[in-house]
């Protein structure tokens, strides 16, 4: 082979292309980042949107967020505003999100009323965590009563109201668990009691696994009484696993 046509390569020469690219890439992402800085200092909030409240009014949340217009969202203290808006009754938590084009988002989850607590002439919804909630006129549910614990205090701890609690969230996954009971209480003998939305009967669930007694309650209401109805019976005992025990006039 003739070497006097051999093409001589300089081992350095190959680099500098890829060293041109890397600057190149390198002074691209320095103006991208720049120009981000300069938007993230110009960006001013424009508009405040709240969504998921239905009970807390929106202009309830904007008095409490107090965001004045034309706010850089750097300048505003977010933890703040969070804890100023999760101080409403019916606010459990809010998630707040700053949009591109400076709108503040605020997702507000709110507290789901259970029951209706009732002591005299007073009464407030419940969530389950026991939580007593003012009832706004126009927004009124339909929910069980709940009776036998004091509308006195804002929170309910003590472990009879627990084990209603577990009752009715249990009741309120299914539709018929749910439309049947009207009134529910606690008694130390026979722990959780409701009454029946038809004929109120007294319906007796005992503590804990309600899941397996509410069912056993479905079966005896769609095998025993849409057949034979409510009116001759008084008492319902569900507390028993492969049983039910029934009372009658």
């Amino acid at each position: 082979m003739d070497n006097k046509h051999k093409e001589h390569i300089n081992p350095e020469s190959k680099p500098r292309g890829n060293k041109s690219r890397f600057a190149l890439i390198i002074l691209a992402l320095g103006i991208v980042a720049m120009a981000g800085l300069y938007w993230t200092k110009s960006l001013k909030v424009k508009d405040v949107q709240f969504t998921g409240n239905f009970f807390a009014l929106t202009e309830e949340l904007e008095n409490a967020a107090m965001i004045p217009s034309g706010v850089h969202p750097d300048s505003m203290d977010l933890n703040a505003i969070k804890s100023r808006i999760e101080a409403l009754d019916y606010v459990d938590e809010v998630e707040i999100q700053v949009e591109p084009g400076g709108d503040l988002i605020f997702d507000v989850k709110e507290r789901e009323p259970i029951g209706i607590l009732i002591e005299g002439a007073e009464r407030a919804y419940l969530d389950k965590d026991g939580v007593a909630l003012p009832i706004p006129e126009d927004k009124v549910l339909d929910l069980p009563l709940v009776y036998g614990f004091s509308s006195r205090k804002d929170t309910l701890t003590s472990e009879d109201f627990k084990q209603v609690s577990e009752f009715l969230q249990t009741a309120k996954t299914n539709s018929l668990y749910w439309i049947t009971i009207s009134e529910v209480a606690y008694s130390e003998e026979e722990g959780v009691v409701a009454l029946s939305f038809e004929n109120g009967v007294k319906l007796i669930f005992g503590k804990n696994n309600f899941d397996h007694k509410l069912a056993n309650w479905g079966t005896f209401y769609t095998e025993v009484v849409r057949v034979k109805g409510m009116q001759s019976m008084r008492q319902i005992d569900l507390r028993f696993r492969n049983q039910v025990v029934t009372k009658e006039i």
